[in-house]
C-alpha cells in the first residue's frame, strides 16, 4: 500500500478505509512482570520487582543458618577465622537467626525507564506501523520488544543506591537489581486485543 499513487476518489477512499480498517484493530501492548512469571520458589516475579521499585519493609521469619569455615589439626580457624563455601570446608555449626525486618529502599528502575525512554515511543510505533504495512498487532508486537529490552536494559544499568555492604558481600558483586538475574530473564510483553 505504501507509496501508491491514486486518481479518482473512489480509489482514494477504498484505500483510505483500508487502512482504517487495519490500523483500527484493537490491541493493548503489555510490557514488565507478567502474573505467570514466578521464582523456583514460586514467589510472583512481578511482587519481587514491585518491592525493588517502590521499596518497602520485608519480614524474614526466624530460621537457621549453618555456617561453614576451615579449621587446622589443632583447631584454630584458617583464612581468620573467615566462613568460606561448604566445599571447603570441614567445620560448620549451625544458628539460629531471629525474626527480623530488612527495610528495602526504592529502586525505580522502571519509572525511570519511562521517563527516559517514552519520549520516541510516538515516532518508533508510527514508523513500525509504516513498516509493517500497517499491521497494527505486529507493530505492537515489535515495540514490545524493544520497550522490554530499554526495560531490562535499566534493571542492567541501575546502580543508586547501591546494595548494603552485607548484601554485597554475600552476593559477591555490587549490581542493586540483579542476585541470579531471574527478574531481569522474566520481563515479557504482549499484544492482548
Amino acid at each position: 500500500m505504501a507509496g501508491k499513487a491514486f486518481s479518482g476518489g473512489e480509489k482514494l477512499e477504498a484505500y483510505l478505509r483500508e487502512l482504517a480498517a487495519k490500523i483500527a484493530q484493537p490491541g493493548t501492548l503489555e510490557v514488565g512482570f507478567m502474573e505467570d512469571a514466578t521464582y523456583p520458589d514460586g514467589t510472583p516475579v512481578a511482587l519481587i520487582a514491585a518491592m525493588n521499585e517502590f521499596g518497602g519493609d520485608v519480614t524474614i521469619p526466624e530460621h537457621e543458618v549453618t555456617l561453614h569455615r576451615k579449621v587446622n589439626k589443632e583447631g584454630d580457624f584458617l583464612k581468620g577465622g573467615r566462613f568460606v563455601k561448604h566445599a571447603q570446608s570441614n567445620f560448620e555449626t549451625t544458628h539460629l537467626v531471629p525474626e527480623h525486618t530488612v527495610t528495602i529502599p526504592p529502586r525505580p528502575y522502571f519509572r525511570g525507564m519511562v521517563q527516559k525512554e517514552s519520549g520516541h515511543w510516538g515516532s518508533d510505533i508510527g514508523k513500525l506501523l509504516k513498516a509493517n504495512d500497517y499491521d497494527a498487532p505486529l507493530a505492537l508486537a515489535q515495540m514490545g520488544e524493544l520497550i522490554q529490552g530499554e526495560l531490562q536494559e535499566s534493571i542492567r544499568d541501575f546502580s543508586d543506591p547501591q546494595n548494603a555492604s552485607s548484601t554485597i558481600a554475600q552476593k559477591g558483586f555490587n549490581d542493586p537489581l540483579i542476585e541470579s538475574g531471574h527478574m531481569m530473564n522474566s520481563t515479557s510483553h504482549r499484544v492482548t486485543k
